[in-house]
């Protein structure tokens, strides 16, 4: 047998497969390459402008949980890669809601979300075969009740104080909130008194009671403004979301009919008869926030920033100025059922379900879920948790499970590599040929574990700063045991050679 040369055994050593990917590998041929429109309204072609490792997901912007906690977790993924990593990473996110997500929508949505890779979009003839290319099957009416599903009066607040007590708080939402919220949103002043408005911005009624600020609902049957027979702190906003307040003394008729698209609006008709309307156009974490805690009898501090609001004091418990501690906002993961770090202010978390705050120094697994129907083993086959009501309910089915046929209140395994986008997800790591090589399923991946796979990858390929030979991530320990036992092994092989 002849001498091994130390160079050649170090090599192989050195060269040595990495560990398996962590998500769900795939042997599958590449995908065609193919032109959809992006948002900016350019074309953008898949497998000429896409560059080195390739991640692709599927999202649509209506989507009230899993999308943007996914979009959020592929943002958190581009920020842990170098700059050499970031060169020969590409990220793409695919639509599947053509009718609505035009270029404007993506836009909206990827600016919202601090996402700056390509949105696409075209018709749904030209997203059918990408769809098909990569086993998404999407169908509408997933889509819709989706988006039918957010229901803010179903939306809480889990509160761990600083004595660790946590208790769960639903969100409320009445007339004085509403015109709080438009106030602070439009810059006016209130004056009220005994659940009376008294001023709006200056101009308070007279003490003779010659007028005064009446409170006005729209009637979305009669489609007409009528006067409230109860006061603002009796007015379920979330039942009529669309209020006006007026001199008593001025011409209804006046006001303008609400965009009933808004979640919420108020309007004000001013003394020379010209109105103003403020409209809050989705629910976010921070009127979940505080119509849930201060519906709960507590008082808030909750700051307005550059950065928006931030929260300082919950029930007389301050933040410290040294930072010792602060208050931390967590998203429930329905997916994962657990809560998150939410990965965005208060203010861009948009209609969120569940959300908590908790001292920054709370373990995230200790919060106790909010309450839902899981617990019960008849409820979606125990494998899930309801989701709407009436003709909108359905499962949100747990990892590695879906609706069963026709039936969305129930949860079956998957049997197959077909993914239903809007009810769970799909997002692929695609090598530089176009081949699908690993696939993360859902939402509730980690973002380490994940980043991990597209190094693996991009060392794999020897792109993004990875040289041949070379493992940058190989501990020191694990490179000087390495180099130990490859001198050792060459000593042994001399030794057998020499007696020889």
């Amino acid at each position: 047998m002849g001498k091994v040369p130390l160079t050649l055994l170090l090599a192989v050593l050195l060269l040595a497969p990495a560990s398996a990917y962590m998500g769900k590998q795939l042997a599958r041929g590449p995908v065609d390459s193919f032109t959809l429109t992006d948002q900016s309204g350019e074309n953008y072609t898949f497998g000429i402008d896409t560059e080195g490792v390739v991640i692709v997901s599927f999202i649509f912007t209506r989507c009230p949980d899993v999308c943007p906690v996914l979009t959020q977790s592929l943002s958190a993924v581009e920020a842990e890669l170098n700059e050499d990593e970031r060169k020969d990473v590409t990220f793409v996110s695919i639509t599947v809601d053509p009718e609505y997500d035009t270029p404007e929508a993506l836009t909206e949505y990827s600016e919202r979300m601090g996402a700056s890779w390509p949105h696409l979009t075209g018709t749904a003839e030209e997203l059918q075969p990408v769809w098909d290319m990569f086993a998404v099957v999407v169908q509408q009416n997933v889509i819709d009740m989706h988006v039918m599903d957010y229901q803010p009066g179903e939306a809480s607040v889990t509160l761990v104080d600083t004595n660790n007590n946590s208790s769960q708080h639903m969100f409320q939402y009445d007339g004085w909130d509403a015109t709080a919220f438009a106030a602070e949103q439009a810059g006016w002043s209130l004056n009220s008194s005994g659940g009376m408005i008294i001023g709006i911005n200056g101009t308070e009624s007279p003490d003779d009671w010659a007028w005064w600020w009446e409170l006005n609902l729209w009637n979305t049957t009669s489609e007409a403004w009528e006067v409230s027979g109860v006061g603002m702190n009796d007015v379920d906003a979330l039942e009529i979301p669309h209020i006006a307040w007026m001199r008593s003394d001025t011409n209804r008729s006046l006001l303008p009919q609400p965009d009933v698209e808004m979640a919420s609006s108020v309007t004000v008709q001013w003394s020379n008869n010209s109105t103003e309307v403020v409209n809050i156009e989705q629910f976010t974490g921070y009127h979940i926030t505080q119509g849930a805690l201060i519906g709960a009898g507590m008082n808030t501090t909750n700051e307005l920033g550059s950065w928006g609001h931030f929260m300082t004091d919950i029930n007389n418990q301050t933040s410290p100025p040294d930072w010792e501690w602060y208050w931390t906002l967590y998203a429930w993961n329905e997916t994962g059922e657990a809560w998150n770090y939410s990965n965005v202010g208060q203010d861009d978390l948009i209609e969120p379900t569940h959300i908590a705050w908790a001292p920054n120094y709370t373990d995230p697994s200790a919060i106790p879920a909010p309450t839902s129907d899981a617990s019960d083993e008849t409820v979606c086959n125990g494998h899930g948790w309801e989701m709407g009501s009436g003709a909108s309910k359905h499962c949100m089915c747990d990892s590695g499970y879906t609706w069963g046929e026709n039936d969305q209140l129930s949860c079956v395994p998957e049997t197959t590599e077909e993914y239903n986008v809007g009810h769970s997800t799909i997002t692929y790591i695609l090598n530089p040929d176009l081949e699908p090589t690993v696939a993360w399923t859902g939402d509730a991946w980690r973002v380490e574990d994940f980043t991990a796979d597209v190094r693996e990858l991009l060392e794999k390929e020897q792109l993004g700063g990875y040289e041949a030979g070379f493992i940058p991530a190989l501990p020191f320990a694990m490179t000087l045991s390495t180099l130990l036992a490859a001198f050792a092994l060459a000593g042994v092989h001399r030794t057998k050679v020499d007696n020889e």
